[in-house]
């Protein structure tokens, strides 16, 4: 997807031995044993790596994955001429939408006010109507934009180029996932 940016880097040297920050239980932390066993420690070893690793190829690839991001950017902008009507229904359909249930909210105030149950349960139900409705017809508006920026050929070749760029990148952080669950998985068996 487009909106795929580098992530941020790690700082190698904040990787203690003993603890590894994971945001689970403990405090956010991993309780890692003091020495550590030889797999705990080589699972220790292996993330490191693939921190460094992660690093090195972000280093690498950030010009490319910057130029890559701004050739979508280019392949959108070039589609200007069909979206800015799409755009411009978007918007009058989300300004006649937020007329329309502002009206109804105050309707439910007014019937509130008034000690009307009936009333009020009828401009409950408007408003919950009115609302479905307007979040349907702006998913439909999104939907024909998004399917106008998909089907682009300019569009389609420029996020391959980006997916494929940031292939080691996704790479790294699988295998970054891959060796901290079983980091996890041997600290809980106890090796």
């Amino acid at each position: 997807m487009f909106s795929r940016q580098p992530v941020a880097r790690f700082n190698l040297d904040s990787l203690e031995h003993r603890v590894l920050l994971h945001g689970g239980g403990h405090h956010g932390r991993l309780p890692i044993p003091d020495p550590p066993s030889a797999t705990i420690q080589a699972d220790l070893d292996a993330i490191k790596a693939d921190k460094t690793q992660l690093q090195t190829d972000q280093k690498a690839l950030s010009a490319t994955l910057r130029a890559d991001s701004k050739a979508i950017k280019a392949a959108i902008k070039a589609l200007a001429p069909t979206l800015e009507p799409l755009y411009d229904t978007l918007k009058t359909d989300s300004k006649a939408a937020a007329t329309l249930l502002r009206a109804d909210r105050l309707a439910v105030r007014a019937a509130r006010k008034a000690g009307d149950d009936v009333a009020l349960q009828a401009a409950k139900d408007k408003y919950e109507a009115d609302e479905t409705a307007a979040k349907a017809t702006l998913k439909a508006d999104t939907d024909a934009i998004k399917a106008v920026i998909d089907a682009d050929p300019a569009v389609i070749v420029a996020r391959a180029k980006y997916d494929a760029d940031y292939a080691p990148i996704k790479a790294d952080l699988d295998k970054l996932k891959t060796d901290t669950q079983k980091l996890k998985d041997d600290i809980a068996a106890g090796l």
